[in-house]
């Protein structure tokens, strides 16, 4: 595997974007590691750094679709590095890394994307707007879809929006346990049990599964504030 990851190491070294050799060589690991039949979404591609990593690390694995949902124009971040349209540099870096069979391009906002999605998530990448607000939406709205045992990874945890989120929705969640943290990406499993929860006279709910606990008094009182 070492050979490989070397090859794809030298494919996106010629391709503009802020992901590492060791967070590119994750991203790999990860969707190399995604089981058959699960789809692997990622939110930002840019240029395709990222989605040449996710692309050719299930090429090596069970060959799921990467959905790579990108607007390629108008966004804050397009605006801020003077690009008006980037979708012509990503299908080339796709080509020329031999993964546009393999990845399904969604030319359009993360909100956009997915009021139409219905399928399972095996894998859900994250690097869009890194603005609280943004990373929260992105992460709330993807979260219903991820199958048991599915990772989210989350990027550039060192700003604070992406580390907000990860720390009130990751972090306090008896859904998530953190499972790798590789330089500025952070790398999340959902629960792979199925939750029946039995609940209390103090709303004290316990799983008849895995024995797992949740207050739903809190839940319940974050729901009246108006929290997710």
């Amino acid at each position: 595997m070492a050979n490989d990851i070397e090859k794809v190491r030298q494919l996106t070294s010629k391709i503009d974007g802020w992901l590492s050799d060791s967070e590119g060589e994750l991203l790999y690991k990860l969707a190399k590691s995604v089981p058959g039949g699960q789809t692997i979404v990622e939110i930002g591609s840019w240029k395709g750094k990222s989605t040449v990593w996710l692309a050719k690390g299930t090429e090596a694995g069970w060959g799921n679709k990467v959905h790579s949902i990108d607007p390629h124009s108008g966004s804050k971040a397009h605006i801020s590095e003077g690009e008006t349209n980037t979708y012509p540099a990503f299908i080339n870096n796709l080509t020329k890394a031999g993964v546009q069979d393999i990845v399904v391009p969604l030319v359009k906002t993360s909100a956009e994307a997915v009021k139409r999605w219905r399928e399972g998530i095996g894998l859900l990448w994250i690097d869009a707007m890194h603005d609280y607000d943004d990373v929260k939406r992105d992460f709330l709205s993807w979260e219903p879809y991820l199958l048991p045992g599915a990772r989210v990874a989350l990027h550039d945890c060192g700003q604070a929006g992406p580390a907000q989120v990860v720390k009130e929705y990751i972090n306090h969640s008896s859904d998530f346990t953190i499972v790798q943290h590789v330089a500025t990406i952070i790398v999340a499993e959902k629960s792979k049990c199925i939750h029946h929860w039995i609940i209390g006279d103090n709303d004290i709910g316990v799983c008849k599964y895995c024995g797992l606990e949740r207050d739903f008094g809190k839940l319940q009182q974050k729901q009246q504030r108006g929290d997710k």
